[in-house]
């Protein structure tokens, strides 16, 4: 059973045409991504960026995807999905030549800005999966297309560990370009979805309307914070605590990205065959116990199991997202989740500021903060979101509810 999950190209091959040239594409863009990601921040402390000089950098690019979260969704609901996403996609393009001609850490601002603007056809991006998938594959869907993202950045780490004891990571950011170019290519070859028809009924923007769906908020929002407040400033950790190489961080990179990939996978069907509640908590709670493995060993052949458990810590969040496109199958596109990425993205901004400010005052807080937060998630979790089609089978039956 467990092998038949661990089939990466089974799964690949049991999705529809178009979410295999989504899964392409969207595995090239990080590809080129995971080149330099594991060492980005590094990169800005040697443009004289302090760890909270770091934190705002994140917090940064965090608002500037919220802000995009509700008018992405409320152009997802107007227009056809797949030229949101190659529109998407371009804007992605020009970051790294921008941020090759960076001299100061100031300077990559407006270029980490343009490129989490980029994001705001995550809503259409969350659209497509579910307008391209049956309803009882949605969440296995969801889990394999969102795989692609981490499994681009468990092997181009692998390269640029190779590069960057042979060239500068300005150099890395110009083959950056190239992947994100190439990437953009595959979209045009997938079927258009129309926009929604226009329904007077239908609220642009939707918040929760009941506990559940308010519950389904606040554990989006408390993950994201959590993740921010650690995730960010693991490189830094590595470099600063346990004095590992940038080549050797990257490598360590690749772990957690393979981490994700594949616990990206695993719980996409298990939430469709065990429930949605089980397998987020599961996924919380090994995350929790690998932070607490990297505090506890400075080797890195020890630091690399424990970080690819950590690895699966945003797993959940497409899980999450497929009970909204569950819950609301006749929602607006905006409704369904552009509210919720607002909010989400939100935490994110929040949380890498406030990590940022308590890596400076011990980098080991940050953490107990996360883990202890990530296993309360998944009580939440497990509490909250049981059956496998969405929240438990007592919601109101005024909402549509899957069993």
């Amino acid at each position: 059973m467990l092998t038949n999950r661990l089939n990466l190209l089974a799964s690949i091959q049991s999705l529809p045409r178009d979410l295999r040239l989504l899964f392409l594409s969207l595995f090239l863009w990080t590809f080129g991504l995971g080149l330099y990601n594991y060492i980005w921040p590094l990169y800005l402390k040697s443009l004289n960026a302090t760890p909270s000089d770091v934190g705002l950098v994140f917090s940064i690019g965090f608002l500037a995807v919220a802000l995009t979260m509700i008018p992405g969704g409320i152009l997802a609901n107007k227009y056809e999905l797949k030229s949101l996403l190659i529109i998407g996609w371009a804007m992605g393009i020009p970051p790294p030549l921008m941020y090759y001609f960076a001299r100061t850490w100031v300077d990559v601002i407006p270029g980490v800005i343009l490129l989490q603007v980029s994001a705001f056809n995550l809503p259409a991006f969350y659209a497509y999966i579910a307008g391209a998938s049956d309803r009882e594959k949605r969440a296995t869907n969801f889990g394999i297309t969102w795989a692609s993202f981490p499994l681009g950045l468990v092997f181009s780490p692998l390269v640029g560990s190779a590069l960057v004891s042979l060239i500068s990571v300005r150099q890395i950011f110009l083959l950056t370009f190239v992947f994100f170019t190439v990437s953009t290519f595959f979209l045009f070859f997938m079927k258009s979805q129309p926009p929604l028809p226009k329904d007077p009924q239908t609220p642009k923007l939707e918040v929760p309307r009941s506990r559940r769906e308010g519950t389904l908020l606040l554990y989006l929002i408390g993950a994201a914070l959590a993740y921010s407040v650690t995730i960010p400033f693991i490189p830094l950790y590595l470099k600063d605590v346990i004095q590992l190489h940038p080549s050797i961080i990257q490598l360590l990179g690749a772990t957690q990205a393979l981490g994700a990939a594949v616990f990206g996978i695993i719980l996409g069907r298990r939430a469709d065959t065990h429930g949605r509640g089980s397998a987020i908590a599961l996924r919380l709670i090994s995350s929790s116990v690998g932070l607490f493995g990297v505090l506890l060993t400075r080797n890195p052949f020890l630091v690399a199991p424990m970080i690819f458990l950590v690895g699966g810590a945003r797993a959940p969040s497409p899980i999450a997202y497929s009970i909204l496109s569950v819950n609301r199958p006749k929602a607006s596109r905006a409704g369904q989740y552009g509210f919720y990425l607002t909010l989400e993205n939100l935490g994110f901004v929040a949380g890498s500021f406030l990590g940022g400010l308590l890596y400076t005052l011990n980098p080991t807080i940050v953490f107990y903060i996360t883990s202890a937060m990530f296993f309360a998630l998944a009580v939440l979790a497990a509490l909250v979101f049981r059956g496998r089609g969405g929240p438990a089978t007592s919601e109101s039956k005024s909402e549509p509810v899957s069993t």
